[in-house]
């Protein structure tokens, strides 16, 4: 193993500095790493670092890791990765938490591109990964958003939480569970999340009783039970 005690009489090569950032990154599992970080945990100073390569960044690049957020980002970019944080959490991020080691890219960086809420922009990302229009998700998460009230013996109100919903499209790898159909496939495919057994009839707005159908299944479920 390499040994990399401080060195009073001798400065470090190339290869040992690369060497030392990237055995830190396989040690905390970042793909990226702040010079703060890397300086405070090797006490390896950046004024080492950019006598050797003149800057963090290219320090980075050639130890093969992402030095800073990634700014060059298109919204598919940057719905990947939100995605991505959305599946390390667990549900849905606060923009406070878009920030390294967590996300590569900056809420700052969201909120130039879009120029809008952070609530607002996943109700953009869901509507991307749905096919869904924005105004549509909105509504059916607002939906009957008293009813809770009007009828306190229901677990859960009507409506459907962003967190919740992307559970549910997650869980059915974002494509119809009756045909299999994805936006991410075909062009057009709007993805809702329907309640399996009916609101009104006594089903709740629960996980278990949510599936993913496409806009024809969920019409064609409609139909069936109005027949």
């Amino acid at each position: 193993m390499t040994d990399y005690s401080i060195k009073r009489f001798s400065k470090y090569t190339d290869d040992e500095l690369i060497a030392r950032v990237q055995d830190y990154a396989k040690q905390v599992e970042r793909q990226f790493v702040s010079v703060a970080a890397f300086s405070a945990a090797t006490g390896i100073s950046e004024a080492t670092v950019t006598n050797h390569f003149g800057t963090w960044h290219t320090f980075c690049a050639k130890a093969g890791l992402a030095p800073r957020y990634q700014r060059a980002a298109s919204r598919a970019g940057l719905f990947d990765n939100l995605d991505r944080v959305w599946q390390a959490l667990g549900r849905q991020p606060r923009n406070k938490e878009m920030k390294q080691p967590l996300s590569a890219i900056s809420f700052s960086r969201y909120r130039k591109e879009f120029r809008a809420s952070w609530y607002r922009i996943c109700l953009e990302f869901l509507a991307y990964r749905s096919g869904a229009s924005v105004s549509d998700i909105q509504q059916d998460t607002s939906l009957d958003a008293t009813a809770s009230i009007a009828l306190p013996f229901r677990a859960a109100r009507r409506g459907i939480s962003l967190s919740l919903r992307y559970e549910v499209l997650k869980r059915d790898n974002f494509r119809c569970v009756k045909c299999g159909k994805s936006p991410a496939l075909t062009q057009g495919v709007v993805l809702h999340v329907d309640h399996n057994r009916a609101w009104a009839n006594g089903g709740e707005t629960v996980i278990s009783n949510l599936q993913t159908l496409c806009s024809d299944c969920n019409l064609g479920k409609s139909n069936k039970h109005d027949g």
